[in-house]
């Protein structure tokens, strides 16, 4: 195997209602520096997104953004372009995605909101057609994804999701897990 060099983190443009989302986001981002582990992420100036990298440059961690015009004035990357190795731009959310995961071996999400779940769905759907095989792990920061898990567990009930689809994606709820986690998905164990 070889050793993980780039991460996808998809998360959110805000803070959300509790300290510890940003808090576990600037843990990770460290994580990743210390690991020599490039972060592409959203190129967000707010929120979680801007703690993610912030927590990465804390420890001179390699940080890649990825952007949209559209979203440029919300998210704000001006506040973290300056500092980041590599920022991009696109005109299509469809075109930073692909960008995003084409840089990464693996993709890890973290609380955000409706953009947040487009990423992790789309991933998901792409793993599930063989389209992408990077690792997925979804960090149940402060038990955000909890009704995530029962609403994908109900799914697989129904029949309309199928187990297999299912073990597509890992959960894990601390965000020490995740390194591990990958390193053993990745060794195919």
């Amino acid at each position: 195997m070889t050793k993980l060099k780039s991460i996808t983190v998809f998360c959110g443009g805000s803070s959300g209602n509790s300290p510890v989302f940003e808090q576990v986001a600037y843990k990770f981002g460290q994580i990743l520096a210390l690991n020599d582990i490039t972060l592409v992420y959203g190129a967000g100036g707010t929120g979680v997104m801007r703690a993610l990298a912030d927590g990465c440059l804390a420890k001179n961690g390699k940080v890649v953004g990825v952007t949209i015009h559209s979203l440029y004035e919300i998210e704000r990357p001006d506040l973290v372009e300056k500092n980041i190795q590599k920022f991009e731009i696109w005109r299509k959310m469809s075109d930073r995605k692909v960008s995003m995961t084409k840089q990464s071996e693996a993709i890890c999400v973290l609380p955000g909101g409706i953009g947040t779940l487009d990423e992790l769905f789309e991933i998901l759907a792409l793993r599930q057609l063989k389209i992408i095989d990077s690792p997925l792990i979804v960090v149940n920061v402060n038990g955000y994804f909890n009704t995530l898990k029962n609403m994908l567990r109900e799914m697989v009930d129904y029949q309309f999701v199928k187990q297999h689809q299912l073990d597509l994606i890992t959960f894990v709820n601390d965000i020490e897990e995740v390194l591990p986690m990958l390193e053993k998905q990745l060794k195919g164990v």
